[in-house]
């Protein structure tokens, strides 16, 4: 993947928040392009059906092939607390955590990798600052 999907995924996510009224909903298409960009063929469908655990964010495909989910929060909201478990996201993260063989749990921001309910890996892109 082309370093500049990166720099142009932060600039989509530094505009959003400059208006000063973005959700977690805003930043998502951002998401999706970045998500794409990763390889060839790949496809993440933005609230996709409903699947027995829940209903995570981005449902990521090659092809026909599953790869993975993707859950997303806000930017800014702590993902260390939902992983606790604790309120208001905690039983969702359960739920993901015993139902997704292979999720990314994320604020757009931080991106936490899960596989068969063991955290693999923590990515931080950037951090939040005054300036958005």
């Amino acid at each position: 993947m082309a370093t500049s999907a990166f720099a142009i995924y932060l600039g989509e996510l530094s505009q959003n928040l400059k208006d000063g009224d973005a959700t977690e909903h805003t930043h998502r298409p951002a998401l999706k392009a970045l998500l794409e960009a990763i390889g060839k063929d790949i496809v993440a469908t933005n609230e996709p059906a409903r699947i027995l655990c829940g209903a995570p964010d981005f449902n990521i495909t090659r092809g026909k092939v599953p790869l993975g989910h993707v859950e997303t929060k806000d930017i800014g909201e702590n993902l260390e607390l939902m992983e606790q478990g604790k309120p208001p996201h905690g039983e969702q993260f359960g739920r993901y955590l015993d139902g997704l063989p292979n999720w990314i749990l994320t604020d757009y921001l931080e991106f936490r990798w899960y596989v068969s309910g063991e955290h693999r890996l923590t990515a931080q892109l950037a951090e939040l600052d005054g300036k958005g």
